[in-house]
């Protein structure tokens, strides 16, 4: 499995409490993204009623492709953008200049693993949390209106990992989802 999630405030309608899907075959740029309906609120965009479209994707390698990831971001309309198999080293950030994009990224051996997310300029400044668990798994908090959105991006290959590896990968995944439903439940 690998994808990026979005996880509702609670109390919010059921309407906001989708899932990005990967998209299917490896490596392949996402079809689109999912629609996600733009909260409703003081916030930044385009306003009452416009969507959030996220989408992911499996790079294989993001070094030498930043430019082709913006280019179908904006072609296919995508605000934020999950990554994996970035093979990129270090917990960082990155500005995608001339098109005022942002990545946030986590990799930890060079040539393996490796995820990130990209937001495009509309969403920057509503990023209010990045939080990196390990080369495999990160989250971004967003800040829209009265609301918050937390994006997780996964990255879960089930061939090659022994059975102890995998549990590890998904207990590390539920304790970044369990602590974001419950900080957003103590705001």
């Amino acid at each position: 499995m690998q994808g990026c999630a979005t996880l509702p405030m609670p109390g919010c309608s059921g309407k906001y409490a989708r899932v990005a899907r990967p998209s299917p075959g490896s490596g392949a740029p996402p079809d689109g993204g999912v629609n996600y309906p733009r909260f409703h609120g003081k916030g930044r965009g385009k306003g009452k009623g416009s969507r959030m479209r996220f989408g992911t994707w499996n790079i294989g390698s993001l070094t030498g492709r930043l430019v082709e990831v913006v280019e179908v971001m904006r072609r296919r309309r995508i605000n934020i953008l999950c990554l994996q198999e970035t093979k990129w080293v270090g917990n960082k950030a990155k500005e995608i200049a001339p098109w005022g994009y942002k990545l946030w990224y986590s990799g930890k051996t060079r040539g393996r693993n490796g995820v990130g997310i990209l937001i495009d300029r509309d969403y920057i400044d509503d990023v209010v949390d990045v939080s990196r668990k390990n080369d495999r798994i990160m989250s971004i908090k967003l800040g829209i209106g009265d609301e918050v959105v937390t994006i997780v991006s996964a990255y879960a290959p089930q061939v090659g990992l022994d059975a102890s590896t995998r549990q590890e990968l998904w207990e590390d995944l539920e304790e970044v989802v369990q602590r974001a439903v419950s900080l957003e439940v103590r705001n």
